[in-house]
C-alpha cells in the first residue's frame, strides 16, 4: 500500500472556485514549487478552459502552453503536473501532444449526461500521450446499475485512474464503504482509483483517511487541498492527510513546507472569501442537491428551514445536480410550496370594515421608528389612524394591528407576543403555519398577494391588500431600506436581523414601483426612507 498512495493537491482548481482563480502569479508558483518540495505527488495546476483569456495571475489556463509560461522555472521536479479539463469547456484542438507539453496528465470531469461523449473525448486526451483521469462528477447520482455501466466504459479505455466524486459532501461511512466496494471490485486492477471529496458533513478529512486506510492493491489518489480551499464546503485538507500520512509512516512529507503553503500562501484569502463548512453545505448534503437551491431559496428570505426541507424533498431526483438548476423550475417549486390556499372573502370583508373612513399607518421596523419616534407619535395623536405594524408585534405605540407574511418574522414573534401588555390582534397570510400562542385574527391568500406583487416583501404586499380594498390615504414611517454595509443598523431592534440584504433594496423598490404604477394607491413618507427617495424619483 505505501509505494500505491499518492496525494493529489487541488489547491489551485478547486481552490480557484473561491476567488475566481486569481492566486497571484507569485503565489501560483510559490505553491507549486513548495509543494513539490514537499514530497506532494501530484500537483493540480488549473483549469484548461479555451473560453478564458491568458492571465498569469490566474490558474485557469485558454490553452495548454499558457501553463508553461504561468509556471516558467517553477515546474515541479518531482511532482506529477496535471490540469483539469470540464468537458465541453475545452477545443480538442488546442491539444497538443505531451512531448510539447509541461502536463503530464489531464484530469477530465463530465457531468452523467455527457459519459458518452466524455469517453470519447478521454481517449482522444489520452491519444496524445497524457496520463488521464476521469473524474465523474457526482458519483452520489449514479444508481448502483449505472455505475457499473460507468466502470465498464471506463475499463474500456484504461485510464491512469479513475476518481470517486463526492461533489456535494454527502456521504456518510456506509456510502463510502459501498462506492470503494463497487469502484475496486469493478475497475481493472491496473486503472488507479482516486477520491474527491467535499466537507458538506464536517467528515472531509475523516472519509479521506478512511480511503487511504482501505489499504487497496490498486494505486490511489487521494485528493487534498490547502487548508481545505474549495468550491462550497471545501475539500480534505493537505495539511491535515500529510500529518496522517507522515505520522503514520504511509508517506514522508516536508510538513514546514506544507505549512507555509497555509500561512504564506493561502490563508490570506480567508479573510476575503468564505469556504468551508455551513448550514448551505449541509443541506446541500443532506439533500444531494446543487447549493444553487439552498442559496435561492434561503435568499427569499420567507422559508422556515422546514419549508426549505419540504421543498428540496420535493425535487425530482434527476432534477438536483448542478446542471439542471433553473430559476424557473425553483420558482415553481416555491410557489407551490406557498400556495396554502384559504378562501379568503372573510377576512377581506372583515379587513374592509376595519378600514372604513380611516387613514392607515403602516410602522415598519426600521430604526427610524425610535429616532423619529416624536414624529411618529404626533402624527398618531393629530390624525387617529388605524396603526398596522408589519412584521412585528408591539404595544409601545398604543392601540394596533400587526401583519405578518414572512414565516421566520411570526416564529421570533412567538417570543414576544406573551410579555406584551396589549396584545393586538394579528393577521398572515397562508403561507404560514399558525401557531395557538400566536392565533391570527384573519388569514390572507399569499400566492394571490405575491403574484400580484410579484415578489414578497411584506410591506409591498400589504400595501397591495389595502390597494384591493380601495384604502385611503396611507402613511409609512419606519420603511427606511437596509444598509447594506452595516446591516445591524437597518432594524429598530438587532434580533430582527437574518438572512441576506444584498440588492435588497433594489428589489423592493421594484416591487413597489409596481404596484404603485396605476396610481391608484397615494403613499406618503413620515419618516426618512431610501426606498421613498428611489421608487418616487421618476415621478417627480
Amino acid at each position: 500500500m505505501k509505494g500505491n498512495l499518492k496525494l493529489l493537491d487541488c489547491t489551485l482548481r478547486d481552490g480557484g472556485f473561491v476567488n475566481d482563480w486569481r492566486f497571484g502569479n507569485l503565489t501560483i508558483r510559490s505553491l507549486v514549487s513548495r509543494l513539490d518540495n514537499a514530497g506532494i505527488d501530484i500537483i493540480e495546476c488549473g483549469f484548461l478552459d479555451s473560453r478564458a483569456i491568458y492571465d498569469k495571475n490566474r490558474s485557469m489556463y485558454p490553452d495548454i502552453p499558457s501553463v508553461a509560461l504561468t509556471l516558467a522555472e517553477t515546474l515541479p521536479k518531482r511532482a506529477m503536473l496535471v490540469a483539469m479539463i470540464d468537458y465541453g469547456t475545452f477545443n480538442e484542438e488546442l491539444l497538443i501532444p505531451k512531448e510539447e507539453s509541461v502536463l503530464d496528465g489531464v484530469r477530465l470531469i463530465f457531468k452523467k449526461e455527457n459519459v458518452d461523449e466524455a469517453m470519447r473525448y478521454g481517449e482522444k486526451i489520452k491519444s496524445f500521450g497524457y496520463k488521464l483521469f476521469l473524474n465523474p462528477v457526482a458519483l452520489t447520482s449514479y444508481r448502483d446499475a449505472e455505475l457499473l455501466q460507468l466502470i465498464e466504459k471506463i475499463n474500456a479505455i484504461r485510464p491512469y485512474g479513475m476518481s470517486i466524486v463526492d461533489t456535494y459532501g454527502l456521504m456518510f461511512n456506509n456510502d463510502i464503504e459501498k462506492y470503494i466496494y463497487l469502484c475496486d471490485s469493478n475497475l481493472d486492477p491496473e486503472i488507479g482509483l482516486g477520491y474527491h471529496t467535499h466537507n458538506n458533513l464536517q467528515m472531509g478529512n475523516a472519509h479521506c483517511i478512511s480511503f487511504i486506510e482501505k489499504n487497496l492493491r490498486r494505486p490511489t489518489v487521494a485528493d487534498v487541498s490547502i487548508l481545505g480551499m474549495g468550491k462550497n464546503a471545501g475539500n480534505a485538507c493537505t495539511e491535515l492527510i500529510c500529518s496522517y500520512v507522515q505520522k503514520t509512516g504511509l508517506k514522508n512529507i516536508d510538513l514546514n513546507q506544507i505549512f507555509e503553503c497555509a500561512y504564506t500562501d493561502i490563508e490570506k484569502f480567508s479573510s476575503r472569501q468564505k469556504w468551508g463548512y455551513g448550514l448551505n453545505t449541509l443541506l446541500s448534503a443532506l439533500h444531494d442537491c446543487s447549493p444553487n437551491w439552498i442559496s435561492f431559496l434561503k435568499d427569499k428570505n420567507t422559508l422556515s428551514v422546514e419549508g426549505i426541507r419540504t421543498i428540496l424533498s420535493s425535487l425530482p431526483f434527476e432534477k438536483r445536480e448542478v446542471s439542471y438548476f433553473s430559476k424557473e423550475l425553483a420558482e415553481r417549486k416555491y410557489l407551490e410550496y406557498m400556495d396554502r390556499h384559504v378562501d379568503d372573502r372573510a377576512a377581506v370583508n372583515a379587513l374592509a370594515n376595519l378600514l372604513a373612513g380611516r387613514n392607515i399607518l403602516l410602522l415598519c421596523p426600521g430604526q427610524t421608528l425610535m429616532t423619529h419616534r416624536r414624529v411618529i407619535d404626533t402624527y398618531i395623536e393629530e390624525n387617529r389612524p388605524l396603526i398596522i405594524t408589519v412584521s412585528f408585534v408591539t404595544d409601545m405605540f398604543g392601540e394596533s394591528c400587526a401583519f405578518i407574511s414572512n414565516p421566520n418574522r411570526y416564529s421570533q414573534m412567538l417570543g414576544i407576543y406573551p410579555d406584551l401588555k396589549e396584545k393586538p390582534p394579528v393577521f398572515i397570510t397562508s403561507n404560514i403555519v399558525a401557531n395557538d400562542y400566536l392565533a391570527p385574527e384573519l388569514v390572507f391568500n399569499y400566492k394571490t398577494l405575491y403574484e400580484h406583487v410579484k415578489g414578497d416583501n411584506s410591506t409591498v404586499l400589504l400595501i397591495a391588500l389595502l390597494k384591493k380594498l380601495n384604502a385611503g390615504r396611507i402613511t409609512i414611517a419606519g420603511m427606511d431600506g437596509f444598509d447594506e454595509t452595516h446591516a445591524e443598523n437597518s432594524f429598530f431592534d438587532e434580533n430582527m436581523l437574518f438572512g441576506s440584504n444584498v440588492n435588497i433594496n433594489d428589489v423592493i423598490i421594484d416591487q413597489l414601483r409596481g404596484v404603485m404604477d396605476d396610481g391608484a394607491v397615494s403613499l406618503s413618507w413620515l419618516t426618512p426612507s431610501i426606498i421613498k427617495d428611489a421608487a418616487f424619483k421618476e415621478r417627480s
